[in-house]
């Protein structure tokens, strides 16, 4: 897997920022996995083109990818993270 920078939307900055002390700190070491090109539990978003998640713990974590870059624009619990 390639590396990539990792970049929040304000709205996912405020939800970070929300998040549970021990989930903040899963939420750094899946986001820490992902920018090394680690491997983790990344999947792409039902039905959206380059909509991706991770799974951490009952949270999603929502994001986009733009070349090398990925956006974060969602972290919420699991059954809030696939509304619109």
């Amino acid at each position: 897997m390639e590396r990539f920078e990792i970049k929040f939307a304000k709205e996912a900055a405020k939800q970070y920022k929300r998040l549970p002390k021990e989930y903040r700190s899963l939420v750094d070491i899946a986001l820490s996995r992902l920018s090394e090109g680690l491997e983790l539990d990344l999947k792409p978003a039902g039905g959206q083109k380059d909509v991706y998640r991770i799974r951490v713990g009952k949270y999603r974590v929502l994001f986009v990818k733009f070349n090398r870059t990925m956006l974060v624009f969602r972290v919420s619990p699991r059954g809030e993270a696939y509304k619109r």
